[in-house]
């Protein structure tokens, strides 16, 4: 006798699990699409070259002693416990963190003001304030330390005249030689350079901002400062982003203006070495190659940690 539950059996199905691709086929792709190959090809055989082998080269230097020359020795950790053991080392750190700080903040104050100056107060000729602020870029940093030299001279130079201008009597204030002077004017030399490319990255951020949300806060009753602290200020974080992440890549590996400014020797009291000055004088004065290898990881560990960080704070914003 069928007794009816109201229920359908089941039938399983069984699982069929696709088998991985054969090397027959994989070959049979690559010779159908050989010139898709062919054509990236050099890309990654010149990365190979100039890029991955370079940096795994500068890697396994960093772990020996070795002065170009002669054969490499292994010596494991050895050069980044001498280099966070020398307090030159840990001045040079110290120089190169406030130099990348001095610069980022005042390059980027400056970049912002006058991109909001052009972009709301000047309705023509916007193109010629890019090219204007972007023209220290062509200029060669030895020209612009020439030029700092000039200015900061100290027999004729024009800030010691002005100075003497007002106190009354001549000035002759040696600008170099005083340590102190050395990172202001470094850092002088780094905002001249770059402030005109910040400005055009911030100038189109501002210029990408829709008219109709500015509209609509007047409408509301909002004023001008309510609106750049509301309105703009967090539509211009992911532009505010990428400057700060390449001001920083940049200015921890500065290296021309500290280089020409004090013509490689760092200055007085080494005040105006910087990381990048200091690998160079590691691996072309003192000929210590696996020594200068490791400062580049440095530059590179601390250029990446602070470029997290950046990009932490601006996704919490």
């Amino acid at each position: 006798m069928h007794i009816d539950t109201g229920y359908e059996p089941t039938v399983s199905t069984p699982v069929t699990h696709k088998e991985p691709r054969s090397d027959r086929a994989l070959l049979k792709r690559v010779r159908d699409h050989w010139t898709f190959y062919v054509y990236i090809a050099p890309f990654y055989i010149l990365f190979g070259i100039f890029g991955a082998y370079p940096l795994l080269a500068s890697l396994y230097y960093s772990l020996t002693r070795w002065d170009g020359l002669s054969q490499p020795v292994f010596v494991g950790l050895t050069n980044y416990i001498n280099l966070f053991h020398d307090p030159t080392f840990l001045k040079v750190v110290g120089n190169s963190l406030i130099v990348w700080i001095g610069s980022t903040l005042a390059t980027l104050v400056i970049a912002f003001v006058l991109a909001f100056l052009v972009n709301y107060y000047v309705s023509q000729f916007r193109t010629f304030f890019r090219v204007v602020f972007l023209f220290p870029l062509l200029v060669a940093p030895a020209m612009t330390a020439i030029i700092v030299n000039v200015l900061f001279s100290t027999n004729a130079g024009l800030i010691n005249t002005v100075l003497g201008f007002f106190a009354g009597h001549k000035v002759e204030y040696d600008w170099f030689t005083t340590g102190f002077w050395l990172k202001p004017l470094i850092i002088l030399m780094v905002v001249w350079r770059w402030t005109g490319w910040h400005f055009t990255l911030f100038l189109a951020g501002l210029q990408s901002i829709p008219f109709e949300i500015y509209e609509a806060g007047r409408v509301d009753g909002a004023s001008g400062r309510h609106l750049l602290r509301s309105v703009t200020f967090p539509l211009m974080i992911p532009v505010i982003l990428v400057s700060t992440v390449t001001a920083t890549i940049g200015g921890l590996q500065i290296f021309d203006e500290p280089y020409v400014l004090t013509g490689g020797t760092g200055g007085t009291l080494q005040q105006g070495t910087t990381l990048g000055l200091y690998q160079y004088q590691t691996a072309f004065q003192d000929f210590n190659f696996g020594l200068a290898s490791a400062v580049a990881w440095v530059i590179f560990a601390l250029v990446v940690l602070f470029a997290i960080l950046n990009f932490r704070l601006g996704r919490n914003e």
